[in-house]
């Protein structure tokens, strides 16, 4: 093969791969159940890409001992959290280690163990008690917001809140579908 269709095969494959997750990211934005996550934003502001939100959900940090489910995991793991909705936000119900059976009114959102824990925090000026607890990442822990609109996030109001409508489709892959302040749209994501 000579080397100008060796170039041009890792253009075409470059592209289709950056196809692919544009629409996968499509899909699950098309396609996924609505849940409205409890979030806690921080550190606003990225050099190179603007203005973001940085998001911890309070699903973020998952004391085992408290959930059903599997307590055997490990860094690095997939990790599969039933969410039924609460009385404003989706809660945790149980977390496995396969995607689960989600029981009419739950959904399973998947996600990466990033760390386990063998205490359970209980909160600023609390000390923290033994338990096993997992820090799980999602994949939609950064939002990016026009410039200079980030701060306003970061620090909302007092009586503000902020929190994160999230789709998340049969796979269980989430997807940030909008960013709400005291339940109304704040920032909508667009399917193409």
């Amino acid at each position: 093969m000579s080397i100008g269709r060796r170039v041009a095969l890792v253009v075409v494959l470059q592209t289709l791969a950056l196809l692919a997750m544009v629409g996968l990211k499509q899909y699950t934005l098309s396609t996924g159940v609505p849940v409205v996550l409890k979030t806690e934003p921080i550190d606003p502001r990225s050099l190179f890409r603007g203005d973001y939100v940085r998001l911890n959900y309070a699903i973020s940090q998952l004391a085992l001992e408290r959930l059903a489910g599997d307590d055997a995991f490990e860094r690095g793991d997939t990790a599969y959290v039933l969410v039924r909705q609460g009385n404003e936000y989706w809660e945790p119900v149980s977390v496995h280690g396969r995607m689960p059976d989600a029981p009419a009114g739950q959904v399973a959102i998947k996600g990466r163990v990033e760390y386990v824990n063998g205490f359970m925090w209980q909160g600023a000026g609390r000390p923290a008690v033994p338990g096993k607890t997992i820090a799980v990442k999602y994949g939609i822990e950064n939002y990016f917001v026009p410039e200079g609109e980030g701060r306003a996030l970061e620090r909302p109001k007092p009586g503000e809140t902020v929190s994160i409508r999230v789709v998340v489709d049969k796979y269980g892959n989430p997807g940030i579908k909008a960013v709400l302040v005291n339940g109304k749209e704040r920032y909508v994501e667009k399917v193409l």
